[in-house]
């Protein structure tokens, strides 16, 4: 399977992953503590999300191979994290968890942070072969939060 393909296929789980925790139906109405609770998590997660879209510009890509054209972004959101979208979509995906209080969904979002976590992974290698900074970028800077006292 050639890196392309495989990247597809972890924007593929991605995106499955993602669809059914926001399209599931919550079992019973959210309580109102568990609605603010969500809420104080997707907000953020937006928020976070699109500034890291803006970021990104022309090198914005969902699968995780780099473009040939691309160039190693270190400022915006990218100055404190390598991967702020993954960041948002974490948040935002966590806060319509809370909000539907399910088990079963917030199994999905666990299995949807294993897969970013892989998928950061493999974003990590192709980008340390491309861009010689990047590893000097990757110390410092934290995957999916900012490091602390760096």
């Amino acid at each position: 399977m050639t890196e392309k393909s495989r990247g597809y296929v972890y924007v593929a789980i991605q995106f499955l992953l993602i669809g059914l925790i926001v399209l599931i139906p919550a079992e019973q109405p959210a309580e109102v503590f568990s609605y603010v609770g969500g809420v104080l998590f997707i907000a953020p997660g937006l928020i976070i999300l699109f500034l890291a879209l803006k970021n990104l510009g022309r090198s914005l890509d969902a699968n995780p191979v780099p473009k040939q054209d691309g160039e190693l972004i270190e400022t915006g959101m990218y100055r404190y994290l390598r991967h702020p979208i993954y960041t948002g979509l974490l948040l935002a995906t966590l806060g319509t968890v809370i909000q539907s209080a399910s088990w079963f969904k917030f199994s999905l979002w666990v299995a949807l942070l294993v897969l970013l976590n892989l998928k950061a992974a493999f974003e990590e290698r192709l980008l340390a072969a491309k861009y010689p900074g990047y590893r000097a970028y990757q110390s410092r800077t934290g995957r999916f939060l900012p490091r602390i006292g760096k």
